[in-house]
């Protein structure tokens, strides 16, 4: 069995993979309707990339809704322990997060304020958490900017709060080529 940290360093390259290769895909070839559509690829993919003999030899579950403390993280990469699975709800098992991922997918019309929203949330994770977690923004927003009018839904001052802990990922419209673009940025 692989460390935590070789688990968290292999997932998060996955992770990133899944947006630029796979998410990219799927809403170029229209398959990405609403943010429920969007998490349920992202839940696909996971599964599919990281391979059941990886999940299953590294205790590895992966958990849409998964509640952190009040609030439901979009998507969680966990390692349970599968002995204590045999007298306790799989929630109480839990020994480990390896990732977080909050997601959104808006057209146009819709406030900014639903991103931000999930930056402040996102950021609270962090601040309250007390595993060694990766925490990721996965955002598509359907409107089309400038490249060089476009900045990072999470400020400075946020990032260096977050700082090795945050991956930002985002796709936008680029005016100059009439496609969407995809970034990730670490902070």
């Amino acid at each position: 069995m692989l460390t935590t940290t070789d688990i968290s360093h292999f997932v998060h390259s996955v992770i990133k993979k899944i947006w630029l290769e796979d998410i990219s895909k799927d809403y170029n070839t229209l398959n990405l309707l609403k943010e429920s559509s969007l998490q349920s690829a992202f839940y696909s993919h996971l599964r599919r990339r990281l391979k059941d003999d990886f999940l299953a030899k590294n205790n590895l579950k992966i958990f849409p809704e998964y509640v952190i403390g009040k609030q439901k993280a979009d998507l969680a990469v966990v390692v349970i322990d599968p002995d204590k699975a045999k007298d306790y709800p799989l929630r109480d098992c839990v020994t480990e997060v390896i990732s977080v991922i909050e997601m959104k997918h808006k057209d146009k019309y819709v406030s900014e304020k639903h991103f931000n929203d999930d930056v402040t949330k996102t950021l609270s994770y962090i601040k309250k958490s007390t595993f060694n977690t990766m925490y990721y923004l996965a955002f598509i927003r359907e409107m089309y900017f400038n490249p060089g009018e476009v900045t990072n839904w999470v400020t400075s001052k946020q990032a260096l709060k977050a700082r090795g802990k945050l991956t930002e990922m985002y796709s936008y419209g680029d005016l100059e080529t009439n496609k969407m673009v995809w970034h990730v940025i670490e902070h």
